[in-house]
């Protein structure tokens, strides 16, 4: 056998992976001594490596699926957890689970590396089902007479179902999946994963206290280019949301980390978090379906995490990130099929999701808001959503006003003194958060007003800061020509207050004195002395407010 380890217990790159023979070792804390199994019993030493069918296959699957088809799909792997998860005990008589994956046209090797990480790092009694739910693939490798379904039918616990309705898209997928499981807890894993040691029970445990608790993996990173896990030990960021409707990574509250502190072991301590990335999470099976599963008005991808998060949320549930929890995923560089006729239909597809989310849940003067940020939605057909309001008075559940005073303090449009575009109004050129990089540090650039919210659009609070889509207006120095940069919310700083002259238009950077000016040779914004004849001194506000003056 070829399966390379290096001192991190990784995979080598694919060219030097398959030069080499190595002695097959397990990694690390992987005590089980496993043959490896190979896809379709093909020994990669024996298969020549060919350089042009490697690109070809990245092209087309948007990640090594010529290395991952020459990687044992039982390959070990190293406890990346935090010394104090092994301390942790939970109860025996903790309820199983159906751990459900769906996929359409995926790799064999990926779906069956995932599935063989679940058998071999699960408790055995907590494992009730593997359901296998394909969506209407017609890529050969995963048809009956395979392969792939002949080694399914050898594993225990494991079923393949196939939809019957035509390809449905994940969503669709997920909840047809979720109607035939059968365990009390349900499971979602995408289909291009790896467990870690203990990553169920983690899971589990909080459904165990209250069946309305919905919990997540800490999601580790497996590289698309050679398939080398990147999994840091400490996970300290939670879910949280912009206004529109995409689910970000946020460092932890003060309130936050004063909670856990009160742990045993506060480092692993669950993390609430207001929203999930939405492709691994587990859920109690009977209070998944009360609530009513996904949203079937919503189509193929995207949007369905965050209208899980708002339902658990303002319908009686929370929402537990586990860090204990470990579960690695292929991050590919973009989807590897389309959601239609080409991007153009991609684009289509979300937006009428994240719309549906708008109308559903953002009552009052928050859809309106919406609108300003995401002006693009105006013009989409979210279709009929009827349903799924009635469902949220039947459950009761709270309005919006709830889920920003008590789950994510995002700012409101009340809550500020302008919002919109930021504009120097003598060249249309807009602040911009550098085409929509969300780099933290990234340097605040300008470019042409497009209209369109998202990058262009800033909300200008009451504490004077100017928030973005995630950060924050910063400088990365006091004195004249320092770049004005983008930076999370820091309650200690001095350094992240501007506030707005309105007779000349000046934003005054309040630390330093310094006016937001241009750098004339690049793009970036910087800071530099006020001056009030200068042109490239002065901006303009898109919406203002006559009862908050500036």
């Amino acid at each position: 056998a070829v399966v390379s380890t290096q001192s991190t217990g990784l995979l080598e790159t694919s060219r030097n992976y398959l030069k080499r023979e190595v002695k097959w070792e397990p990694a690390f804390t992987d005590t089980a001594v496993r043959t490896p199994i190979y896809l379709n019993d093909r020994n990669p030493s024996q298969i020549p490596y060919d350089k042009e069918e490697e690109k070809a296959l990245i092209d087309k699957f948007q990640f090594n699926k010529y290395l991952s088809d020459r990687t044992p799909i039982n390959r070990p792997m190293k406890d990346f957890r935090h010394s104090s998860c092994r301390m942790r005990k939970y109860p025996d008589d903790m309820p199983s689970a159906s751990v459900v994956m769906v996929f359409y046209n995926e790799a064999p090797s990926v779906v069956l590396r995932t599935v063989h990480s679940v058998l071999n790092k699960s408790p055995p009694h907590l494992i009730q089902e593997i359901l296998l739910y394909d969506d209407n693939s017609n890529l050969d490798e995963l048809l009956e007479g395979s392969w792939f379904t002949n080694h399914i039918k050898t594993l225990p616990k494991v079923r393949l179902e196939r939809s019957v309705h035509g390809r449905g898209g994940l969503i669709q997928a997920k909840t047809h999946a979720g109607r035939l499981a059968v365990g009390d807890i349900l499971v979602y894993l995408d289909a291009h994963c790896e467990c870690n040691d203990g990553w169920l029970e983690p899971l589990i445990y909080p459904i165990y206290l209250n069946k309305t608790a919905c919990t997540t993996p800490n999601i580790d990173s497996i590289a698309w280019q050679d398939l080398n896990i990147h999994a840091p030990e400490i996970v300290e960021v939670t879910g949280g949301l912009n206004w529109i409707l995409n689910m970000l990574w946020s460092p932890l509250s003060a309130e936050e980390q004063q909670r856990r502190s009160r742990d045993p072991f506060p480092v692993t301590a669950d993390i609430r978090t207001p929203t999930m990335a939405g492709g691994l999470f587990a859920i109690d099976r009977k209070w998944f379906l009360e609530i009513g599963m996904y949203d079937e008005g919503q189509s193929i991808w995207g949007g369905e995490n965050i209208d899980l998060s708002f339902r658990v949320w303002l319908c009686g549930g929370e929402q537990w990130l586990c860090p204990c929890s470990k579960v690695a995923h292929i991050f590919r560089p973009k989807h590897p099929y389309s959601f239609g006729d080409g991007e153009g239909q991609n684009f289509e597809v979300v937006m009428k999701n994240y719309k549906r989310n708008a109308i559903v849940w953002l009552d009052g003067p928050h859809l309106d808001f919406f609108y300003k940020w995401k002006p693009q939605a105006i013009g989409i057909d979210a279709g009929d959503v009827s349903e799924r309001l009635a469902l949220k008075k039947k459950l009761g559940c709270k309005n919006f006003d709830y889920f920003l005073e008590n789950v994510w303090p995002l700012p409101a449009e009340k809550d500020c003194l302008a919002t919109g575009a930021i504009s120097a109004g003598y060249d249309n050129q807009c602040l911009d958060n550098a085409g929509g990089s969300d780099t933290h540090g990234q340097h605040l650039q300008l470019w042409g007003c497009h209209n369109l919210g998202n990058n262009q659009f800033w909300m200008y609070r009451k504490d004077r800061r100017i928030l973005g889509l995630l950060y924050v207006f910063d400088v990365d120095g006091l004195t004249p020509g320092s770049h004005v940069i983008l930076v999370w919310i820091d309650h200690k700083s001095n350094r992240q207050f501007f506030d707005y002259n309105t007779q000349t238009q000046q934003l005054v950077h309040r630390a330093s004195g310094l006016c937001v000016d241009r750098d004339t040779k690049t793009r970036d914004v910087i800071i530099d002395t006020c001056d009030v004849y200068r042109l490239q001194q002065r901006w303009d506000f898109q919406y203002t407010y006559p009862d908050r003056p500036l």
